[in-house]
């Protein structure tokens, strides 16, 4: 049986059509950079003896003030031309949850969805109300530009030459980048974070997996911390963060053989592209995707390693 360690830190930032021939190295090194600081941010937190609940939020938080990924400042552009996010966060401890979705104005979704989790009168709010309610309590707001970027506009408009008003769900080169973190903290707790722009092209108030508890996000102190990315409707259909729980809590499964259940053997016989990332109460960690490539890091207190992952773990950055 593994040594439980410290404290235990996964973050992602995105899996789709990621390959080497349309990665520079320029764009290469600034994703990794925003990487391992999140993995930094969310570090000082455990470090220090602090919650998984904080180490989560504060690492997503470092990679949607990033134009690079599709979460906060560089979310995808809907097919009416606004940015419409979604994010949700899970305690394992308690099980409280909170989640949002179709936010126009809230510069940083995962920390109302904190504020939400925190709450007993509710779990999930979306549209304008979801706005509205992050004013009240004192959120900071944006006007909808603030999301803009010449990257996301681009894509948005080659996205509708190539399907019309359908959702675009050719990823080819399109870099997807909802982003997450699932942390083990000292006092053995677990919790998982995920944030997103969502679809490019996507229909005004589609909500995808990363606002549902249970598909995108999920955290169990009796078995995991999950965080999901990839096409939502599939891993709405699979409910694949829940999915690694149950299986290890009903079927006796280990982390890794339960995450590539569910993401091979289930979502992805769908016909659903993505990855995930998990870690179980005893610290271990497992990253399966099938798509090409899937941004990815860790820290393990207890062995002292920090990774950074794209394609396959041979290779580090």
């Amino acid at each position: 049986m593994s040594k439980k360690p410290t404290y235990t830190l996964c973050v992602h930032a995105g899996a789709g059509v990621i390959t080497k021939e349309n990665l520079s190295d320029s764009e290469k090194k600034l994703i990794t950079e925003d990487i391992h600081a999140s993995l930094s941010a969310g570090e000082e937190i455990l470090s220090s003896g602090g919650s998984a609940v904080d180490a989560v939020c504060a690492a997503v938080v470092c990679l949607e003030d990033s134009k690079h990924f599709n979460a906060g400042q560089g979310a995808v552009y809907s097919r009416s031309g606004q940015h419409l996010l979604e994010a949700s966060i899970m305690d394992g401890a308690t099980l409280k949850a909170g989640a949002l979705a179709n936010t126009r104005r809230i510069k940083n979704p995962i920390e109302f969805a904190k504020t939400l989790l925190k709450r007993d009168d509710i779990v999930m709010i979306s549209g304008e109300h979801a706005d509205q309610l992050a004013d009240e309590l004192g959120h900071e707001l944006v006007d909808n530009k603030y999301f803009d970027t010449v990257f996301r506009e681009n894509q948005w408009i080659l996205a509708k030459k190539l399907s019309g008003t359908a959702t675009f769900l050719d990823h080819s080169n399109l870099k997807m980048g909802t982003v997450g973190a699932v942390a083990l903290d000292a006092q053995g707790n677990l919790a998982a974070a995920t944030s997103t722009g969502g679809m490019t092209n996507k229909l005004d108030g589609r909500i995808g997996d990363t606002a549902i508890i249970g598909c995108g996000t999920y955290a169990h102190n009796n078995t995991c911390a999950v965080s999901c990315t990839g096409i939502g409707e599939y891993f709405i259909r699979a409910t694949v963060a829940s999915l690694v729980s149950n299986l290890m809590e009903y079927d006796g499964l280990s982390l890794e053989e339960a995450t590539k259940k569910a993401i091979h053997d289930h979502q992805g016989k769908l016909g659903g592209e993505g990855g995930l990332i998990a870690i179980d109460h005893l610290g271990n960690i497992s990253m399966p995707y099938n798509s090409e490539g899937m941004y990815r890091g860790s820290i393990n207190e207890s062995t002292d390693e920090r990774k950074v992952f794209i394609w396959e773990e041979d290779e580090k950055f």
